[in-house]
């Protein structure tokens, strides 16, 4: 089974300002991928696990569903959209994407053999707490996250 360990984000990584801010949530995960993986490949993993065609399922219902088409173009750098999402920064070895409404950051990043996913909440209004459904519901996060790694790690892998 591939392992994903909880991890401190890079130094240099797109979601810092994030992770700086008192007010947001911040996570980053970990799993080791084969060697000679650029991000291209990895976010067309990431994004066609069939954990994540799921969401994307849940999000076609909302008018915001992607197809395997939009994961390309976005992992070509052809595009710049993604089912709910912009790409608010990208280098080449990570990518940030927000959400259409701003609340949320996801990040990846191909280092050294690991593929890294990080997550980022942003209350609603700076400088207040994410609120009580949050917290509740992190657990599940927290698993859902590591699932989506797992899986694409051991599609790289």
């Amino acid at each position: 089974m591939t392992k994903v360990t909880a991890l401190p984000l890079p130094s240099d990584s797109l979601m810092q300002t994030y992770a700086a801010r008192d007010d947001c949530f911040t996570d980053c995960y970990g799993a080791m991928i084969g060697p000679d993986r650029g991000l291209a490949e990895c976010i067309r993993a990431f994004y066609k696990t069939p954990l994540f065609r799921a969401e994307r399922a849940v999000l076609r219902l909302a008018g915001r569903g992607g197809t395997d088409a939009d994961v390309d173009a976005l992992a070509d750098a052809t595009s710049d959209r993604y089912a709910a999402w912009t790409v608010e920064g990208r280098t080449g070895d990570q990518i940030l994407l927000c959400d259409a409404a701003g609340w949320t950051r996801s990040w990846l990043c191909v280092q050294d053999r690991t593929l890294l996913f990080s997550s980022a909440v942003i209350p609603r209004k700076p400088g207040t707490d994410l609120g009580r459904l949050f917290h509740m519901l992190l657990p599940l996060h927290h698993l859902y996250a590591r699932g989506l790694l797992r899986s694409a790690a051991r599609q790289l892998a």
